[in-house]
């Protein structure tokens, strides 16, 4: 270690002094005092650091900010593109409805001005009221499910079940279960739509009024399983010796391709009669009877009609309607429920089920007048795939509507 001597310098006023004796000690101050002096520019960087720092937070407060705006704005901006959007659609919904009740108003109007045709004063009369509209005064709505139901769907050869006809099925009940055990049948499982069971109830026991018992249904609704056993039951007989068409052909003769039988509509029945107390009922022709004969005057009071007719059967004036039915067999005791303005005009007419489509189809539009007296009024319209709502004329007592499979609505009014 080095050590320094210190000597004490009288001044001229007599302060004393003393000066450092070892060298380099002015060197170590000098250092100091650069030392001290360099402190103020660490207190700026500091300063500088922290400026910094607060204009960085600044900068990001800002970006934050400005970004919250801009999403706020856009927000703001789709919030007013949505309302104007809903009150758009709701203008659109008030012109559409407008539009909806001027075409009304008009068909109305249209309808006032043309006159119906004058009826016959007595018996019946069925006017075409072609190209005047319906007077559209009450409307009534409808489910696709309703219309699979009603009672004018042709299943044929050319018009099979629809693909959603299932949804339908749903609606079938037991023929048995349904009238109370009123109407005889072979089985709990003979089951029909719920208006045609009601309707056979109703014409079973007409028939008993007038002395007539010993109804047998035999059959009623086939599901689309059934169908296919009855046809591969039949096919099996052609087998060895038919295939491809030819086949197909020969079994049609006697059954329908499953899907196209109208025992698949849940509104055909097949009609015999029975006593277990009498032979001679039980090996008689159907057709030779006297409840048979009872049906052929009857039926259609109730709503049901002879389903296949063909020459000479079910009594020896009919007329052959095979080339319409697609069915021609004698032995085959169907009838079908179409509800009973339908049935008044295909006995008026002498239709079959499809006559009377294509008929309604050309027509449009009818009205069924008795001794000068409106009973009925039915139209079609083109639709039915889907649920909506039918505009029909108000006074009237009651309704049916069916879809025909054909591409539309049939709606009969009873006055």
């Amino acid at each position: 270690m080095r050590v320094c001597s210190r000597r004490v310098i009288m001044g001229l006023h007599g302060e004393t002094r003393r000066r450092a004796a070892c060298p380099g000690t002015s060197e170590r101050m000098k250092k100091m005092s650069n030392v001290q002096k360099a402190d103020p520019y660490r207190k700026l960087v500091r300063v500088m650091i922290i400026l910094l720092v607060l204009f960085v937070l600044l900068l990001t407060g800002y970006l934050l900010l400005d970004s919250y705006s801009k999403g706020r704005v856009e927000a703001q901006q789709r919030e007013a593109e949505e309302q104007q959007r809903q009150v758009i659609e709701a203008n659109n919904k008030m012109v559409e409805e407008y539009n909806k009740q001027v075409l009304q108003q008009r068909a109305e109007a249209a309808a006032a001005a043309v006159a119906w045709p004058e009826a016959a004063a007595t018996g019946v009369d069925v006017l075409s009221l072609k190209g005047i509209p319906v007077r559209g005064e009450d409307t009534i709505p409808y489910t696709r499910t309703e219309l699979l139901s009603g009672s004018l769907m042709v299943v044929n050869r050319w018009h099979p079940l629809p693909a959603d006809f299932a949804a339908a099925e749903a609606n079938i009940v037991s023929i048995m279960d349904h009238t109370k055990r009123r109407v005889p049948t072979t089985g709990r499982a003979v089951s029909i739509f719920p208006e045609a069971a009601t309707a056979l109830d109703q014409m079973i026991a007409g028939a008993k009024e007038a002395g007539l018992e010993y109804f047998l249904i035999r059959e009623g609704f086939r599901s689309m399983a059934t169908q296919t056993e009855h046809w591969d039951k039949e096919t099996t007989k052609y087998t060895d010796r038919l295939t491809g068409d030819a086949l197909t052909e020969q079994v049609r003769k006697t059954v329908s391709y499953p899907g196209t039988s109208d025992y698949q509509s849940g509104q055909s029945v097949s009609i015999d009669a029975y006593s277990a107390n009498d032979p001679v009922l039980n090996t008689a022709r159907f057709q030779d009877t006297d409840q048979a004969k009872w049906l052929v005057e009857n039926a259609w009071k109730y709503g049901y009609v002879f389903r296949f007719p063909v020459m000479g059967y079910p009594t020896a004036d009919t007329v052959d309607k095979s080339y319409k039915t697609g069915i021609n067999l004698t032995n085959l005791d169907a009838y079908r429920y179409v509800g009973i303005p339908h049935a008044f005009v295909m006995e008026h007419k002498g239709y079959c089920l499809e006559e009377y489509i294509e008929y309604l189809i050309e027509q449009q539009h009818i009205a069924v007048y008795q001794d000068g007296v409106l009973k009925y009024e039915i139209f079609r319209q083109e639709g039915g795939d889907e649920n909506g709502e039918l505009l029909i004329p108000s006074g009237g007592q009651s309704h049916i509507i069916s879809s025909d499979n054909m591409g539309g609505i049939i709606c009969a009014i009873t006055y």
